[in-house]
């Protein structure tokens, strides 16, 4: 197990936490994946968007303790526990802040865009989506982790536009491309410094 990626990872959680309770929130939007899913049960049930992350989370990790592996399941559980824990842990920022819709889809695209491409970026994940498709993959190598995650975005956000409505369904998909982005550019990084380094 390699504790510097952990603690790196840690950090991407972190920023992602910061993004839900800073971005997304404050302007009422539900964000995609399993934070989607935890941000939509806060608006319709009041319950811990952490908690509901961590715990849809549960059965994927049994499934892959046994199909992947015990390294990789105890470094995802230990990911995606600091990810439950910095969603409700930074759940004062709410109240705190009050941006326009604009900057809070900016905010919220960003933040997560970020936080996901680091974690990405040192070999993790913080379970949801990304452990989906790592299980996928494994009956059906050819399908690629992007159309993974653009079905399973697209289940969320039809979710959210039935259980809110069809806007703010458009403004977190708009978010959804901004993080999409991100993250992108952020798990290039490393590679662009690597290659830097050897030029």
């Amino acid at each position: 197990m390699n504790l510097n990626r952990i603690m790196i990872s840690f950090i991407g959680c972190f920023i992602m936490g910061l993004g839900v309770n800073a971005g997304y929130v404050p302007v009422h939007l539900f964000s995609t994946g399993f934070p989607g899913i935890g941000i939509l049960t806060l608006y319709t049930l009041n319950w811990s968007p952490g908690i509901i992350v961590f715990a849809l989370n549960v059965p994927l990790l049994l499934l892959a303790w046994k199909r992947i592996g015990r390294s990789f399941v105890i470094q995802t559980v230990i990911v995606a526990g600091a990810l439950s824990v910095f969603l409700d842990l930074l759940y004062p920022i709410r109240n705190w802040v009050h941006p326009p819709l604009w900057l809070g889809i900016l905010i919220g695209g960003a933040c997560l865009g970020f936080g996901s491409g680091i974690v990405f970026s040192q070999g993790l994940t913080s379970g949801g989506v990304g452990l989906i498709g790592r299980l996928i993959q494994l009956h059906f190598p050819n399908l690629k982790m992007g159309t993974i995650h653009i079905a399973f975005d697209f289940v969320v956000l039809l979710l959210g536009a039935m259980i809110m409505d069809i806007k703010t369904a458009f403004f977190t998909f708009l978010a959804s491309l901004i993080m999409g982005r991100t993250m992108d550019f952020t798990k290039s990084v490393p590679h662009l410094i690597a290659r830097f380094r050897r030029a």
